[in-house]
């Protein structure tokens, strides 16, 4: 490991640098680490995994100090990456309440991201979804409940880091408390020091003390316990900006030894604080955070004028890049042997397989049943109306899956993806079964809660139909049953938009697997 008594000023400010790689362009940044995002790749197949790791090439041989390559692989790497394997959403771990299979869950997420070169991931989520419409969160999370969170999500950082990458829970001090999204505007932990303490609060000091690698600050503040606030608005500061927050709570009240990251500094959570983005940026490190996520291209610059000047001081600065390098030490960066691109085994590919298709069949939960559809007789269930809801196009394709595999069993389908009441009636007097299977991305940014266009208006034939052959199945949202089947005496939650979940689903729905009836969240 190089001593940081021998880097220059640049070097070590260069350290506290993440970088975007961007597609197209040789990365020739010497940063203290390099972030990528799924949209590097455009095809699922080798040629766009080599892409991916040539721009990671480039980051390690035109560095220096080997530098941390980063991603969000919140639900396994295929999330982020085309090629590699996506996992169900953590809120569905919630629901398997399986530890051995959340350490799996990480292990499956490590041994992945090494193949494209990736030692240090952005993950896992570990706010609590305690606001129901937190535009966010919510299935991105454990869950609600603080005690299943410690539980579940220490296993995932230990099966991530035992794999051989860091993790980083986020988002420091919490998230899921607000109704509103840290990409637009600062949001806010609403709870009390105590209340936070046992939940929020409770989950961050748990994987401290069980050994998280990072953390990363989010764009939220923490009014209970912030005394500090913004002279014009009088806004308490987002995490992101508070010494509060993260030098005087998480790193000296709470013990906290490893890396803080910033949230990226382009969200509006962070911004209207300051004048420019590139005082913000500097106020983030004077915070506290220790690397700051895509600042402006003056940033490096900036930071020396500021060290020079006394604004920020030396030590501040030695600390940061003590903890970046203690990192990248753990992680064997400085090993002149490392290969840096990890070939899995055939035993590890079928491990990765078998997590995805665990993780899927134990998550499905059958919230209520009071009819009694479910499992359904496939001697007496020969005609089912399939409706998908969605406002997200893409995911049709998962409905088109579900389609697929009910017909696989002999089953004759009536698919209706648009809003169209004459032929509802139709096809609903005919069928046997009436599946509802909703899809939505509450945790999209500037996204929504509720349907809307032509998705409401199939949800109000849900409502006109009745409760006796009707089925209700969220591949999103866990909270839809009580929002838009109060009437309906059948819901299933799934909580993740993938074909392994839709095959669960299928599997559950005609008994060949049992149903959960766990749920990570109150209803």
């Amino acid at each position: 490991m190089k001593d940081i008594n021998s880097m220059s000023l640049e070097e070590k400010i260069l350290q506290t640098k993440v970088a975007l790689m961007q597609r197209g362009e040789k990365f020739n940044e010497k940063v203290g680490a390099a972030f990528f995002f799924g949209q590097i790749i455009t095809e699922a197949d080798d040629a766009g995994l080599d892409e991916l790791r040539g721009y990671v090439k480039d980051a390690v041989e035109n560095s220096d100090i080997p530098p941390l390559i980063t991603s969000d692989f919140e639900n396994g790497c295929g999330s982020m990456v085309q090629g590699l394997t996506p996992l169900p959403y953590l809120m569905g771990l919630g629901a398997a309440n399986d530890e051995g299979l959340a350490y799996d869950y990480g292990r499956a997420t490590a041994l992945e991201a090494r193949t494209v070169g990736a030692n240090w991931s952005f993950s896992p989520v570990s706010d609590l979804n305690i606001n129901r419409r937190n535009p966010l969160v919510n299935i991105r999370s454990i869950g609600d409940n603080a005690d299943l969170a410690c539980r579940l999500l220490k296993q995932v950082v230990s099966g991530m880091q035992d794999g051989g990458i860091a993790a980083c829970a986020k988002h420091f001090p919490g998230d899921g408390m607000d109704y509103r999204d840290q990409h637009i505007v600062t949001t806010q932990n609403s709870l009390s020091v105590e209340e936070w303490k046992e939940k929020s609060g409770r989950v961050f000091k748990e994987l401290i003390d069980s050994g998280v690698d990072s953390i990363m600050a989010g764009h939220i503040s923490f009014p209970s316990y912030q005394s500090e606030r913004d002279a014009e608005s009088g806004l308490p500061y987002p995490a992101t900006l508070s010494y509060e927050l993260i030098t005087k709570l998480l790193k000296n009240e709470m013990g906290f030894k490893g890396v803080v990251v910033t949230d990226a500094l382009g969200m509006g959570g962070i911004q209207g604080f300051y004048d420019t983005k590139e005082r913000t940026e500097i106020e983030a490190f004077k915070a506290g955070c220790d690397m700051v996520l895509w600042p402006t291209e003056s940033y490096v610059e900036n930071m020396k004028k500021a060290v020079e000047s006394g604004y920020i001081s030396i030590e501040r600065l030695n600390d940061a890049v003590q903890r970046i390098m203690n990192l990248k030490e753990k992680l064997g960066l400085f090993d002149k042997n490392r290969k840096v691109f990890y070939e899995l085994t055939d035993e590890e590919k079928s491990f990765v397989r078998k997590t995805q298709k665990a993780v899927s069949k134990k998550s499905i939960t059958l919230i209520k049943n009071k009819k009694g559809l479910l499992p359904a007789d496939p001697k007496s269930v020969k005609k089912v109306l399939l409706v998908p809801v969605t406002d997200y196009k893409p995911v049709f394709s998962v409905a088109e899956h579900l389609r697929g595999e009910i017909e696989k069993r002999g089953v004759k389908v009536f698919y209706m993806p648009e809003a169209d009441s004459q032929k509802f009636d139709a096809y609903a007097n005919e069928a046997d079964l009436i599946i509802f299977a909703m899809f939505s991305r509450p945790f999209r940014p500037i996204g929504f809660l509720d349907y809307y266009g032509d998705a409401a208006q199939l949800l109000t034939m849900a409502a006109s139909v009745g409760r006796e052959k009707t089925v209700g199945v969220s591949f999103g949202s866990p909270y839809f049953c009580n929002q838009y089947f109060e009437k309906t005496g059948t819901f299933v939650n799934a909580y993740s938009m993938l074909d392994c979940s839709a095959e669960a689903f299928a599997e559950a729905m005609f008994g060949e697997e049992d149903f959960g009836c766990f749920s990570p969240v109150e209803l």
